[in-house]
This record gives C-alpha cells, sequence and structure tokens, in this order.
C-alpha cells in the first residue's frame, strides 16, 4: 500500500578525496589493489507481528512505528538534522483482500496495483516507470515503479512496490518511497526487502510445568 510520509528532497554527502602525489623514480611499486569484496552491509529482520511476514532491512534504518491497524510497519534511512517525514522509508504490509461476491472472481495482482496507485491525496497521479511480473519466494508477485506527481506536472517522489500473492489468501506488499536522486543508490534495499521476505511461525507457547516439575 501506499506510503504514509511524503518524501522531500534530501541532502547529498559529499565526501572530499585527498590528492596524492606520484611516486618518484626510486619509490617502490604501488601494491596491487585488493581482490577482495566489499564487506556486506550489516542487516536485521522485521516483522509484522500480527501475520509473521518478515523482511531484511539495513540495520542502520529506524523503524518509525506501526500502521494499517498493526498489519504494517515502516522503516526509514536516518538523515540526522532532517526531518523524519522526509527520510526515504520502507513500507511494509499485510492486505487482507475481501472474498469475491457471489459469481465474481478474486482482484488481479493487476486490479490491485491499480487500487494502491490511485490518487490519495497526498499525490495528484501516479505515473508507471516500469512494470514486472515475477516469482518471489516461489509467490506470484507484481513490481511497479512510478513518478508520483504532487501537483499538476510537477514530480515529486519515486516510489516502487512489490505486491505479493501469498497462499493465505493474503497480499503483501512492500514498497520504497524516496526523492528520485535517491532511487538508484536505494534500489537494491527494496529488492533486498522483497526478495527476502519470508513468514515466520508464531513461537509455541510455553507447556505449563506439572505438579512433580514444581516441586
Amino acid at each position: 500500500m501506499k506510503a504514509l510520509i511524503a518524501a522531500a528532497v534530501l541532502f547529498i554527502g559529499l565526501a572530499a578525496a585527498t590528492a596524492q602525489s606520484p611516486p618518484g623514480p626510486s619509490s617502490p611499486a604501488p601494491k596491487a589493489a585488493s581482490s577482495a569484496h566489499k564487506p556486506a552491509a550489516a542487516v536485521r529482520a522485521e516483522c509484522v507481528l500480527a501475520v509473521g511476514l518478515c523482511v531484511t532491512v539495513p540495520a542502520s534504518w529506524k523503524r518509525l512505528g506501526d500502521v494499517f491497524d498493526d498489519l504494517g510497519f515502516v522503516v526509514a534511512e536516518p538523515h540526522p538534522g532532517a526531518d523524519p517525514a522526509s527520510w526515504p522509508q520502507l513500507t511494509v504490509a499485510a492486505i487482507d483482500v475481501p472474498p469475491p461476491s457471489t459469481g465474481a472472481s478474486a482482484p488481479s495482482l493487476d486490479s490491485l496495483v491499480d487500487i494502491v496507485l490511485t490518487p490519495d491525496g497526498s499525490f495528484t497521479s501516479a505515473e508507471t516507470l516500469q512494470r514486472t511480473h515475477l516469482l518471489l519466494n516461489h509467490a506470484e508477485a507484481e513490481i511497479v515503479r512510478v513518478q508520483l506527481h504532487e501537483e499538476a506536472d510537477k514530480p515529486g517522489a519515486v516510489e516502487a512496490i512489490a505486491l505479493i500473492q501469498a497462499d493465505d489468501g493474503l497480499v503483501y506488499s512492500i514498497a520504497l518511497r524516496c526523492a528520485p536522486e535517491e532511487f538508484a543508490r536505494l534500489e537494491p534495499v527494496f529488492q533486498q526487502a522483497a526478495r527476502s521476505w519470508r513468514i515466520k511461525p508464531p513461537a509455541p507457547s510455553p507447556k505449563p510445568r506439572q505438579d512433580s516439575e514444581k516441586k
């Protein structure tokens, strides 16, 4: 479903490169660049406890709270000094699709995407940039990337949404919303979350202790 916090223009950090003088004739040959892979960024699992839906998110992202009557949550990338409402955000939720009326078929993922992209006041229109059908963890899914317009002919945030048709009758939604200039950097976060979705079984209730165990 649509994210709840509107994206704004974000601050971009700039790193200054240190200039180095070329080695003199007597300088030793420079060491070959290491072929070791860059260490993977730390991650953690975040879950919708009511249904056991879990995804992998960057460990540095902050959980802002639960949404949709505890059927979803929002995590965001902190930007020190900026309003949390402007942080890039990932919204994960379970959608309880109402059963179809007599003689009607269940709504397709295509129709659900159209419903999700219906303007609700936070944007005036959505321009579809890419739409893909695929399987995510053996479940039918659709990923759509859209350019949101907050005003007529004025581009706003970019949003990528994955809708996943689960066997339990629910549809799981994973959505990234960010400023257009941040999307290329943050798309791997969205892809990782979408491809990592899983259902975590509830923890078994502890067995009551027998009287003999209490003694």
